[in-house]
């Protein structure tokens, strides 16, 4: 078998220019390693940063101050005309004190049902039609009274238990209670009820009927009056009954 044999200068030579192929390319091959590397800095596409929750709107701060309190969208019963005859009588809430009731009575068409700390579940009732006017306080206004009752809610007379006037000015566009007027001529048996009431300067007269033990239910017998005063001592002026004067 014959063997080639390569000349060793041949092999050489080879080898050069491989060499100098290679040392001419290198800038080349640089060139774009470079240029690779910086577009992977700052070619790329950029990433956006994390988005932040927006924050819930806060209704107050440290720093503001609290919203002003909305207009009410009804005056209520505590406001007042300054002529108490422009009243709207029917949709005035009462204080129940006359039946023992704590609370204020709102009455809807002249009626309404409450609790008694002494009588339970009562039915009360008003006459805003009857309501009498002049001047108790002695300050040259016009005052009120409401006439107002409460009963056993048995429809009879014999299930009556108070009668009462309720007594009302008008100050500064508010109303304010001046007292309440109660029948003090009473021996037991049948609550005493009204004939009429008169409103002067400093004082309520309060004209009575009351029913002797031997009275039937529908007709008592007895009359009496009684003169309610302001109390000039009590800066509310308050009114304080006197002592009931029997005229039969």
């Amino acid at each position: 078998m014959r063997l080639t044999h390569t000349p060793a200068t041949a092999t050489t030579a080879a080898h050069h220019d491989i060499q100098e192929d290679t040392v001419r390319r290198l800038p080349t091959y640089l060139g774009t390693i470079v240029l690779a590397l910086a577009c992977g800095v700052g070619c790329s596409s950029p990433t956006p940063d994390p988005k932040v929750p927006r924050a819930a709107p806060s209704s107050y701060t440290e720093t503001s101050e609290p919203p002003p309190a909305a207009p009410p969208a009804d005056a209520g019963p505590g406001s007042a005309p300054d002529d108490l005859h422009d009243l709207d009588w029917a949709r005035l809430a009462v204080p129940g004190d006359f039946c023992d009731i704590p609370d204020p009575i709102t009455f809807t068409d002249g009626e309404a049902t409450a609790h008694s700390d002494t009588h339970g579940t009562v039915h009360a009732e008003h006459h805003p039609d009857d309501v009498v006017y002049g001047d108790v306080v002695g300050d040259s206004r016009t005052e009120a009274a409401l006439l107002v009752g409460c009963d056993t809610g048995g429809q009879t007379a014999s299930g009556r238990l108070a009668w009462a006037y309720v007594v009302f000015s008008s100050e500064e566009g508010r109303l304010r209670h001046v007292g309440t007027v109660t029948p003090q001529q009473y021996i037991g048996g049948q609550a005493s009820s009204f004939v009429s009431v008169l409103l002067d300067p400093g004082q309520v007269i309060a004209h009575e009927s009351w029913h002797r033990r031997t009275d039937a239910t529908c007709c008592p017998s007895g009359s009496a009056v009684t003169v309610w005063r302001v109390d000039r001592d009590d800066p509310d002026g308050t009114l304080k009954p006197g002592l009931p004067r029997v005229i039969q």
